[in-house]
């Protein structure tokens, strides 16, 4: 597919309307309304064939939506809404026009769901598969939240489960290496939380109008190196408890059967994309029954995939991160999560 019929065919598919909307793609910039009582937050991100990404089985559709997926959560880490997206791909020419298509699709599916509106971006022809995204994303004036809140005293909590995604990386892993032992279908759900991550908008605008939350980021490294940024951040430490680290019941099972370490995907594997954030000492039991009081209500209003949020641990004076494993011992795991290459 030459160029300018890749640009006509995502202008088409992605027209869509937005309030502040007023130049989309077509013209050489977007043009758009600055709302007075909002203030814009602005993630990007590149992911590159075979660094972040493996298209042997990562499918077209779901790569396209875990593309913007990461910028998403990016939005939500600070309490904010996503509404409008720029992408630009470098494609190689071995790629068919029925995948371009439907990774296209992919990515106005997840776009669609969070109200957010395609821009523009720029397409180029390239050796390997690049993908570069940016999204922006509103908050109330003065309302976002950073990551250098946290005091010593504030509650350390994460939302759904730890670990999944790097399990379904292993899984898909072992899967592409043909393990006689692995059977095709086991674990889907490990295997679908890293293909198609779920960025938890609606739960970081329940947080943001908590007013309880100090803190917060995404964790895309893995909660031991998340944690970490978050506490350097803050000029603070923090310590967690192994006991608390939520895990997704089909994680215990395969970490079991395949005798692999869950601690080792929970602490370190990436690409979780949940949040992990603070709380106001003193606030937690008032916290947690209007977490469920939220839950109940969305659910309530369709909206079942608001995820429980879980207290792991504690922020202290000093440096750093540690874990207080199950027989007591406390470990340092200060940044042993995912980091990406210099």
């Amino acid at each position: 597919m030459i160029e300018r019929d890749l640009i006509k065919h995502i202008a088409a598919k992605a027209h869509r309307s937005h309030p502040n909307l007023l130049k989309g793609i077509g013209d050489d910039c977007a043009v758009f309304r600055q709302e007075a009582d909002r203030e814009w937050h602005i993630s990007t991100d590149m992911l590159v064939q075979g660094v972040h990404f493996d298209t042997s089985w990562h499918q077209p559709y779901l790569l396209g939506r875990k593309s913007l997926a990461v910028n998403i959560s990016d939005i939500a880490a600070m309490g904010a809404k996503p509404q409008f997206a720029l992408l630009s791909v470098g494609l190689p020419g071995d790629l068919d026009s029925n995948w371009i298509e439907s990774y296209v699709d992919g990515v106005l599916a997840i776009l669609d769901e969070y109200q957010c509106v395609l821009v523009g971006g720029d397409t180029v022809s390239a050796k390997q598969l690049t993908i570069s995204v940016t999204v922006l994303g509103t908050a109330p004036r003065g309302c976002s939240i950073p990551r250098d809140g946290a005091a010593s005293g504030d509650s350390v909590y994460v939302s759904g489960n730890l670990g999944s995604s790097a399990a379904g990386l292993y899984l898909c892993q072992m899967r592409k290496s043909s393990d006689p032992g692995l059977q095709e279908l086991a674990w889907q759900q490990l295997v679908m939380a890293h293909l198609d991550p779920k960025p938890r908008v609606a739960l970081a605008e329940i947080l943001l109008q908590s007013g309880m939350v100090t803190s917060m980021q995404d964790i895309s490294d893995g909660i031991a190196t998340d944690l970490s940024h978050l506490c350097t951040a803050s000029k603070v430490s923090a310590i967690i408890e192994e006991k608390s680290l939520p895990a997704h019941a089909e994680l215990i099972e395969m970490c079991g059967q395949l005798n692999v370490s869950q601690q080792d995907f929970q602490l370190k594997g990436g690409e979780d994309y949940e949040l992990v954030f603070t709380v106001r000492s003193g606030a937690e039991e008032m916290f947690e029954n209007y977490c469920r009081e939220q839950r109940r209500k969305a659910a309530e209003k369709g909206q079942p995939d608001i995820p429980v949020v879980t207290r792991i641990g504690v922020i202290q004076p000093g440096d750093g991160v540690c874990m207080r494993t199950h027989s007591g011992e406390l470990i340092d795991i200060a940044y042993q999560g995912y980091e990406h290459s210099s």
